[in-house]
């Protein structure tokens, strides 16, 4: 091989590649396996993060799942073999929240769970402008939450590296918030069972009635090899609150198959255990409110098992909230008493 062309092919395999991306640049939802109450979900020109176009997810009261769980949300599937026994996945996306979350109740924003059995086995939660990170087995344990971190306006990103394992001393999780490293080794059962395990982005509340109507835009979701193939970074021009303002320019979203779809997930994370902490936007707290478990593995207070066919049949879950209180404490957030108890459904056809 020339010496010209060997150059070539070395820089052509050294460049970060995502393996996966997610960023509505086909002006619909056809990147993605599917979506969840698909119809409040469209692509827009503003705010957008990079490109031309970002996601839409709006959550209405209304918004509800077979089991009475709020959610809209967009899933997305990584092939089999990168979430099996000893398989790592890097996955990342950017997030911009034209107002802040309401307090209570709280919301997820994203979370991993597995395909069939739908256990959930990891959470971000924001309650207002508060952020914080659990993962679900052998027993809830947040591993990081910062107070004041998720500014209104503004674009964050979110960045992911699991190691997956059904062994927990096997399994860890590293977490980078606006570039920054926040957990480092954060050890975890990240697997439930052989089953694959998927990723959902968007707005869930659990049974709840709330009379807001939140909004959350999405851009630049990627899953990759490596740290650098999904960028944990925002781009210079994206620190900050860039993205414009308003959330118009609506397109018809269409093409990700329907609102039924991929599973459920747990609300409310918490639970007793100190967190892998490496830093934070603003604050951080090593360790976790605890207390005595009233549903899901180990202490605290979320965590449970839910899930959902993708018919949205009844299939004999059992599905309760034990309450919260009205307005959270500071460095709580994974501690509020918000429970959900969800019996394993049948799985999907």
């Amino acid at each position: 091989m020339p010496a010209a062309a060997l150059v070539a092919t070395v820089a052509t395999g050294a460049s970060a590649a995502p393996v996966w991306t997610g960023d509505f640049e086909t002006g619909n939802l056809s990147q993605w396996n599917t979506s969840l109450n698909g119809e409040h979900i469209s692509v827009v020109t503003s705010p957008v993060l990079q490109g031309t176009r970002s996601g839409k997810i709006q959550l209405t009261n209304d918004a509800r799942w077979s089991n009475g769980i709020k959610r809209v949300e967009l899933n997305h599937k990584p092939a089999a073999a990168r979430t099996a026994e000893g398989a790592q996945t890097y996955f990342a996306w950017s997030f911009y929240l034209p107002e802040a979350l309401a307090a209570d109740p709280p919301t997820q924003i994203g979370y991993w769970e597995s395909e069939g059995s739908y256990n959930q086995m990891m959470s971000f939660e924001v309650v207002g402008q508060n952020i914080s990170f659990a993962t679900r087995k052998p027993a809830n344990k947040v591993h990081w939450q910062a107070n004041g971190a998720v500014t209104p306006g503004a674009w964050h990103r979110i960045a992911l590296h699991i190691k997956w394992s059904t062994n927990p001393s096997q399994g860890s999780v590293d977490v980078w918030f606006d570039g920054e490293q926040v957990v480092t080794g954060g050890q975890a059962q990240t697997l439930a069972d052989g089953n694959p395990h998927f990723t959902q982005v968007g707005l869930l509340r659990n049974p709840s009635e709330f009379t807001d109507s939140p909004i959350i835009i999405l851009d630049d979701a990627v899953e990759g090899d490596t740290l650098e193939d999904v960028r944990p970074a925002l781009p210079s021009s994206g620190e900050g609150g860039a993205g414009g303002g308003g959330t118009g320019g609506g397109e018809n979203a269409g093409g990700a198959g329907g609102a039924g779809g991929a599973g459920g997930a747990t609300s409310g994370s918490g639970g007793a255990g100190g967190g892998t902490t490496s830093g934070s936007v603003t604050s951080t707290s090593s360790a976790a409110t605890s207390g005595a478990g009233t549903t899901g593995t180990g202490a605290g207070t979320g965590g449970a098992d839910e899930g959902a066919d993708e018919e949205g049949d009844e299939g004999g879950c059992s599905c309760r909230a034990a309450g919260s209180p009205a307005a959270p404490t500071p460095l709580a957030l994974a501690g509020l008493a918000v429970a959900l108890a969800f019996a394993r459904r049948r799985a999907r056809r």
